[in-house]
């Protein structure tokens, strides 16, 4: 089960009971990785997203991880930071903190200086001890998707003359630094380092991501978790056996990368069928990620499980997801659960 923000939090950022309720109805992935956890007070995608930049966050994390635990599953966490893809109203009164201040950045934006991203890279740093301390085994660190890791790692918004912006190296440095502080700072433990890389996001070549993958691996990543917010490379073609574009970008790094960690894929999988064919065609990946199914049927793991595909209520892709807005309207969750 992928990172997936449900809204349920305020500007405290604390786990609420029905976060509680959302992963705990959604027992059965052998991974389940909590949404997308916001590791600054100004780094906030919205108002309503989870924290974890304070020690007061951790008792409510903790309770979260020791659910999915009790559930049989494998525990993770993404840790996040919005750059430019938040307003001031959505950072909770926090002027958004970006990579380069340009026309399309959000009014009132501030552009980092050297100081504010080593303290970014260290509140990565921090965020990972406190997961760690609240128990969680996989620690994502967020660099797809448009937030702050792919804004830097993206021509389309990197536009720095520092050794933070220019070249593909220097472009990739801020995640490579994320990476490199997390792993350092949780090496005691047994947390796997993830990364959400967008390996073709927002005008970055997908040549470009595939070595920006591999150095980050060198830098401590031991798990890969493919996907993209637009903008691919027109190269990469649809598959023959109907997979969607963004897994498509799984099973190619999974056969171009140069470098021995597993592969996540991501893409609107919505049957144990489709599930099972990406593990299991000729160039697979090692872990397929079920997202907006689950949403529409929080039961999917332990329907496939059980051999009950029939059963599942499955997602019809509405636009905009009825989940993100109005969760007791999605017509795919017959019961009408929220």
């Amino acid at each position: 089960m992928p990172p997936l923000v449900i809204w349920k939090s305020d500007c405290s950022g604390l786990v609420t009971d029905d976060h509680l309720s959302h992963y705990a109805a959604s027992a059965g992935p052998g991974l389940m990785i909590v949404e997308a956890t916001c590791v600054a007070p100004d780094g906030k995608l919205t108002d309503r997203q989870l924290g974890i930049y304070e020690d007061t966050h951790v008792p409510g994390l903790r309770r979260l991880s020791e659910q999915i635990h009790s559930q049989g599953s494998v525990a993770g966490i993404q840790l996040h930071h919005a750059g430019a893809k938040t307003d001031l109203q959505k950072n909770c009164g926090h002027p958004p903190r970006v990579v380069s201040v340009t026309d399309k950045t959000p009014a009132g934006s501030l552009e980092l200086t050297e100081a504010d991203i080593e303290l970014i890279i260290n509140q990565f740093a921090d965020a990972a001890e406190r997961a760690v301390a609240a128990g969680f085994d996989v620690l994502e660190i967020h660099g797809a998707h448009g937030y702050l890791g792919s804004q830097f790692l993206s021509p389309a918004h990197n536009f720095r003359k520092d050794r933070w912006g220019g070249s593909l190296e220097n472009r990739s440095r801020f995640l490579v630094e994320v990476i490199k502080a997390v792993s350092s700072r949780v090496a005691d433990s047994k947390a796997v380092i993830s990364c959400r890389l967008g390996v073709a996001d927002s005008g970055l070549p997908y040549a470009d991501g595939l070595k920006a993958a591999e150095t980050f691996i060198d830098a401590g990543v031991q798990l890969l978790n493919i996907s993209t917010a637009g903008g691919r490379a027109p190269a990469l073609a649809d598959t023959q056996d109907g997979f969607s574009p963004i897994m498509q970008l799984g099973f190619d790094v999974r056969r171009d990368i140069n470098r021995a960690v597993p592969v996540i894929g991501v893409g609107n999988i919505k049957t144990p069928q489709e599930a099972d064919l990406a593990l299991s065609r000729d160039e697979p990946v090692d872990l397929v990620a079920i997202g907006r199914a689950i949403l529409a049927d929080p039961a999917w793991a332990q329907k496939a499980f059980n051999h009950q595909s029939e059963m599942i209520s499955l997602c019809i892709n509405c636009r905009p997801c009825f989940h993100y807005t109005k969760p007791q309207k999605c017509p795919a969750r017959k019961s009408g659960e929220a």
